[in-house]
């Protein structure tokens, strides 16, 4: 009875609140269920070890509405992200969800004061640390979502009396409230799990293997947002040494939107190349990538060091970039959606900044080198890093490409010839040949040579860089066709002058020995072998004519 009334209220708040949930809300919202179940399970009958049906009652219902209330802080922070990037979203809508999470905040308060007030008198300290510790885990997710919320209706409602800087103020305080949330949150998970593994009386059980995986990923992921945010800082450190703030001039004189978020820029860093920029949107861009949005300008950290590190290092310690082993993998989500991966690994520390250097060059220049080849799929990927390593640049590569340049191998040029070659060649005609020509004639190139117009001259085949890949591929293709016609048209013409004296020849021969044989019968049969000559002569002659008319 009860958790149908509990049904019933979810199913009203979500047609008062949220209406339809959309796909993704309704996926995440399983995912957590599931997980959320699982983990309950494995805390009550594996680390309590509850053995008593009252206990259970009681677990069941605090875990019920402890779960019930993570279910709506999740789906209220999908539907926040959603009305984040709405641009019409109306303020009633704002206001009932703000409404929900401030309830959420609520309750999550009651339930830690509840169990508070049990330590005194029914629970224990170890009871009260775990249910407080859940309690604390709600009430940090639903203040981030709150904070991130109030700071987006402050950045769009008071964008038209707020100062011109609001949109550089609002990427920082953004930031560290994603940091402090996620990091207080990261860290009371992380003592919460290690209390369990303590508590837990078996430690070689399938909860402490649980507990174990689970610690594995929260702290790997606390060491991860601690390097991110290392990463930030070095980015704005970065970028306040080496890229001034543009002047109002410039700003006047380039009277654009900022090309990453395509908002008006009041403020701006200016790089190398000119290109202007979001402070914001520029050190979010180069915490990605190091690159200028706009023309792919290398913009690493390290550009100051590039002349004393020269690309010789690069190649010698190639082979040491594997430097992790990978014995065993896990992936969980294959089989159920909430179950956990892991993988077992052995890792060498060795030339750890230096493999991470080549790491980070590596990677930019196998993404530069995919972009070239999505253009050109022909070309061999070292083929294209060899050229990259050059130019550093994704432009000059595709130039010298187009230029003829840069060169395919032999080997790779042979197999493109032989991917051209008809699959007629085999059908040779045995028809008026000459029999003493009947051996030469199978390889005869006017017998697969395909007729192609000698006036046709293309002029869209190279006049234009197309953005399609398709009509670039198809451009290229007909390119090629066109080349492999006229080179065979010119050898149809050098061979058919050199076997027209070849004839002539031949001709004269017969006419002489037709001529001196004095036998009735040899000269029938010469008359006979010279008018099916003259007949074969006659039809190769029409048929090289047809073709070359055509």
């Amino acid at each position: 009875m009860a958790y149908c009334v509990l049904i019933l209220l979810g199913k009203t708040i979500q047609k008062l609140v949220f209406g339809d949930l959309r796909v993704s809300e309704r996926q995440h919202l399983k995912d957590k269920f599931w997980n959320f179940v699982f983990y309950k399970f494995i805390f009550v009958f594996g680390v309590l070890n509850v053995q008593y049906m009252d206990e259970v009652v009681l677990w069941c219902a605090w875990f019920t509405a402890l779960g019930f209330l993570s279910l709506l802080s999740q789906l209220c922070k999908d539907r926040f992200e959603y009305l984040s990037f709405s641009p019409t979203t109306p303020g009633w809508s704002h206001a009932r969800l703000l409404g929900l999470l401030a309830g959420i905040l609520a309750f999550s308060a009651f339930m830690l004061l509840l169990c508070t007030a049990a330590v005194f008198f029914l629970v224990t300290f170890n009871t009260f640390a775990f249910m407080a510790a859940e309690c604390i885990l709600l009430a940090v997710r639903t203040i981030h979502v709150i904070l991130r919320y109030v700071i987006h209706l402050y950045d769009t409602r008071g964008a038209g009396t707020s100062s011109q800087r609001s949109w550089d103020k609002r990427g920082p305080l953004t930031y560290y409230t994603d940091l402090a949330s996620e990091l207080t949150a990261l860290a009371v998970d992380f003592f919460h799990h290690v209390h369990m593994l303590l508590w837990s009386n078996i430690f070689l059980s399938m909860a402490s293997l649980v507990i174990c995986m689970q610690l594995r990923y929260l702290f790997y992921e606390i060491q991860r947002r601690i390097t991110k945010h290392r990463n930030y800082l070095a980015v704005l450190s970065h970028m306040e040494q080496n890229y001034p703030m543009a002047s109002q001039d410039e700003l006047a004189d380039n009277s654009d939107n900022c090309a990453i978020c395509w908002e008006k820029m009041e403020t701006a860093r200016k790089l190398p190349c000119g290109h202007l920029f979001h402070n914001s949107c520029l050190q979010s861009w180069l915490e990605q990538d190091t690159s200028c949005p706009t023309c792919r300008l290398a913009l690493s950290m390290q550009a100051n060091h590039r002349e004393n590190t020269p690309e010789l290092a690069l190649e010698p310690q190639t082979p040491t970039r594997r430097n992790d082993n990978h014995f065993f993998h896990f992936d969980g989500s294959r089989y159920v959606s909430w179950l956990p991966s892991f993988s077992v690994e052995v890792s060498h520390s060795r030339l750890r900044g230096n493999i991470f250097t080549m790491a980070h060059t590596n990677s930019q220049m196998d993404a530069m080198a995919r972009q070239v080849q999505q253009l050109f799929p022909h070309y061999p990927r070292n083929v294209i890093l060899e050229d990259l390593r050059i130019t550093r640049s994704i432009e000059w590569t595709i130039e010298n490409i187009l230029d003829g340049v840069l060169i395919l191998p032999h080997h790779l040029i042979e197999e493109a010839q032989a991917e051209f070659v008809p699959q007629t060649q085999t059908q040779t005609s045995t028809v008026h040949i000459l029999p003493t020509s009947s051996i030469q004639n199978t390889s005869d190139p006017r017998l697969d040579i395909p007729v192609a117009d000698s006036g046709e001259e293309p002029s869209n085949l190279g006049g234009r860089f197309s953005k399609s890949s398709i009509e670039r591929e198809r451009i290229l293709q007909r390119r090629k066709e066109h080349m492999r016609l006229t080179a065979r048209r010119r050898y149809l013409e050098k061979y058919r002058k050199s076997d027209g004296d070849s004839t002539t020849s031949t001709l004269s021969i017969l006419s002489s020995l037709s001529s001196s044989s004095s036998s009735s019968s040899t000269k029938t049969t010469m008359t006979t072998t010279t008018k099916t000559t003259m007949t074969s002569l006659e039809t190769e002659s029409d048929i090289v004519i047809t073709q070359t008319m055509s």
